[in-house]
């Protein structure tokens, strides 16, 4: 890989960990009066368009394989996306963005279970490590509306997890545009219709509008620098960068929202990002020495 590819790569994957750090820090800021779904819907519909201006550029056909499984995807992905969302209304966005970021160890996990890969010690001590890391993230948590949002913080990143295993199998047929042009389109949906049950949406001032927008908005961005990053990188080294994401949101977190993070913050995020990291760094050293 020449070095020049490589260092493009790099930075595609930490800009876009900052761009989703950021789509975090504006739902945060819409949460306490934006209904999640509503929120949910929002977002969809702003990067729904944004990947039709794309596949349109692009011009690549409007045409899905592996329905079932893409449907899984979908499915998944607007449920890690409520979860999320969710448990920003009661919990801190570092603790929510590490709480989901839990997922690429859950990921590897089902992976062994589901698609057949083998489990080594460094998979099982990240899983080890990432469940440590969660705990220590919500033991804290003691009022009732906390532990509600810490708890489906940990949801999120089991319904991220599964998302992401049937996105290595979605991804085998259909173009990456696609996909995300199908989770977009589904969540949306899906928002909308659960949202009419519910009858809990609210016309958004100018402030919410924008703030909706801009969520939308940085996670189109963000999927699709990302989506960049790993075509020019493994995935395993391409995951490691993905990491910066709970980072940049810690950060923002204190520069937008003035909130400190606590230590349990702090040893739990190393715990999971470490046991993250090391699964993917494995996995990066195993393949270079597989080449020639």
């Amino acid at each position: 890989m020449a070095p020049a590819s490589l260092w493009r790569g790099v930075a595609l994957m930490t800009t876009g960990g900052l761009l989703f750090a950021g789509m975090g820090a504006m739902a945060k800021l819409a949460s306490p009066s934006i209904a999640t779904l509503e929120l949910v819907a929002a977002r969809s519909l702003v990067t729904l368009a944004v990947m039709e201006l794309v596949r349109r550029r692009g011009a690549v056909p409007l045409v899905f394989y592996q329905h079932g499984i893409l449907l899984s995807r979908c499915l998944a992905g607007f449920l890690g996306i409520s979860a999320y969302f969710y448990a920003l209304k009661f919990i801190p966005l570092g603790d929510a963005v590490l709480l989901n970021n839990a997922s690429p160890v859950l990921t590897s996990t089902g992976a062994v279970l589901l698609l057949g890969e083998k489990m080594n010690k460094a998979k099982l001590f990240a899983m080890v490590g990432s469940m440590v890391g969660i705990w220590l993230l919500v033991h804290e948590k003691t009022g009732a509306l906390e532990v509600r949002g810490a708890t489906v913080g940990a949801l999120s990143a089991v319904a991220s997890a599964w998302a992401l295993i049937s996105l290595k199998i979605a991804t085998r047929q259909n173009r990456s545009v696609m996909v995300v042009w199908s989770l977009a389109a589904v969540s949306l949906l899906v928002s909308l219709l659960f949202g009419a049950v519910a009858q809990d949406w609210q016309w958004p001032d100018g402030r919410e509008a924008l703030l909706m927008v801009a969520t939308g908005v940085l996670a189109a961005m963000a999927q699709l620098l990302m989506t960049m990053g790993y075509r020019l990188m493994d995935a395993s080294l391409a995951a490691i960068y993905s990491y910066c994401t709970p980072v940049f949101a810690v950060l923002l977190s204190m520069a937008l929202l003035g909130q400190r993070p606590s230590l349990s913050l702090l040893l739990g995020g190393l715990c999971v990002i470490g046991s993250g990291a090391a699964v993917a760094w494995r996995e990066q050293v195993r393949r270079a020495a597989l080449l020639p």
